[in-house]
């Protein structure tokens, strides 16, 4: 079976592979100029002229559309609790599906290594830890230990001393700590090397890739997607047939889905990013914090000037929020990390960068099937953690063939 991959970001190039590997033909549709060009580091400044530059001719939600669609979004979002309150809560938390997936994706990832001899990319650090300075938060996660350990989730829980002996730079907040958990693997590890693998393992097992193409619509007819309509890199129409079709374009998924009466239910979040130069070695971590009270992500990076401190902070976009970065986040961010990490970096020298993603409401991936029959859903992974594409793309691609998932995260009809 021909299947048009629409996406050729980390979790369209995976689900391509997969899909290569169950024996269908592929075609991966993105308008970069490289395969997983994000993950690699490749995405340049778009030129006039270039298949980006013509991203104008994408339906977006704006005016009274953007308006219509947040009504539905809302009206869907009391609809749903108010079936929640008469059928009860549902049996399964959403966090369970979470570790599923990241379970099921560690063990694929490794699979794929052994098999392909497919490097996962190195490590920025020496693990991760998520670091608990609230009591009733700690004793939450605690709570839910053993379920998570039979669900696979390779978390140690750890004590303060012990948190404080694996990673020294804690020790200012020794008192503030009501505990930790502890990973051997980084989830937040550069992904360039296994994206850069991936893609060489696609284009040898026979993937075809149409880099530079914009997809510009959907095209329904007697209730299946007829074709895909795109524009080449000189502006040119170009008409894609396959008998299956995987929507992965991330959060450009939504207004093609829109169109033909699919509800995705993404919100938008913006991640503010501050890399500041260490101080001093010994007050730097060398292990990926995750401060659960402040909401950071504090990993350190070596570079060729010297190492720094990439701090990230998460909020949820408000549908009239504007682009420009937010001063006071920032400024929340530097004391925070002054507070638990004090003199380890520089603050007179922080740089502020932002990016925009895509989750959705449960931060449950949206994979699987939609209410046109040949039409497949791989977006909004819903966790920052990359290697959880892997488990989507596997699981998209048996969905496709017929197959059922070797793994249960939820998947939904749209």
């Amino acid at each position: 079976m021909r299947v048009v991959v629409l996406g050729a970001g980390l979790l369209g190039v995976t689900a391509a592979y997969y899909l290569q590997q169950l024996g269908h033909e592929v075609i991966v549709v993105d308008r970069h100029a490289t395969p997983a060009a994000k993950a690699r580091g490749r995405v340049l400044q778009d030129a006039p002229g270039t298949a980006a530059s013509l991203s104008a001719a994408i339906p977006a939600r704006s005016g009274v559309l953007g308006r219509m669609s947040r009504v539905r979004e809302a009206v869907r979002r009391q609809m749903g609790k108010l079936i929640d309150r008469v059928i009860g809560a549902p049996a399964v938390d959403p966090r369970d599906y979470l570790v599923r997936l990241a379970a099921y994706s560690r063990q694929s990832a490794r699979a794929l290594g052994d098999e392909a001899g497919l490097s996962q990319g190195g490590r920025t650090s020496a693990g991760q830890m998520n670091v608990y300075t609230d009591t009733a938060d700690f004793n939450d996660r605690v709570a839910r230990d053993l379920r998570w350990q039979a669900l696979g989730c390779e978390e140690q829980l750890i004590s303060p001393d012990e948190a404080i002996r694996m990673e020294p730079a804690l020790h200012p907040i020794h008192d503030e700590l009501a505990g930790a958990t502890y990973s051997s693997e980084d989830p937040a590890r550069d992904p360039s090397q296994f994206a850069a693998s991936i893609v060489f393992l696609c284009r040898a097992a026979g993937v075809r890739f149409l880099t530079r193409h914009t997809v510009v619509s959907l095209k329904e007819r007697d209730g299946r997607i007829h074709h895909v309509e795109a524009l080449d890199a000189n502006g040119q129409s170009v008409r894609l047939r396959g008998q299956a079709y995987v929507l992965a374009l991330g959060a450009s998924s939504v207004p093609h889905a829109e169109e033909l009466g699919i509800h995705m239910p993404l919100h938008f979040v913006r991640e503010y990013i501050v890399t500041m130069p260490i101080l001093d070695t010994a007050r730097a971590p060398r292990i990926a914090l995750r401060d659960r009270q402040g909401k950071l992500r504090i990993t350190r990076v070596g570079s060729p000037t010297g190492d720094f401190l990439r701090i990230s902070h998460t909020v949820r976009m408000n549908n009239d929020e504007q682009s420009e970065p937010d001063s006071d986040h920032f400024e929340a961010m530097l004391r925070r990390v002054r507070q638990i990490l004090p003199g380890a970096a520089d603050p007179s020298r922080a740089s502020l960068d932002t990016a925009v993603h895509a989750v959705s409401r449960d931060r449950l991936p949206l994979i699987g099937k939609t209410r046109v029959p040949n039409l497949f859903l791989n977006a909004a992974p819903g966790t920052p953690t990359w290697v959880n594409a892997i488990g989507a793309g596997k699981s998209i691609a048996r969905i496709v063939t017929g197959l059922r998932p070797e793994v249960d995260i939820a998947f939904k009809p749209l």
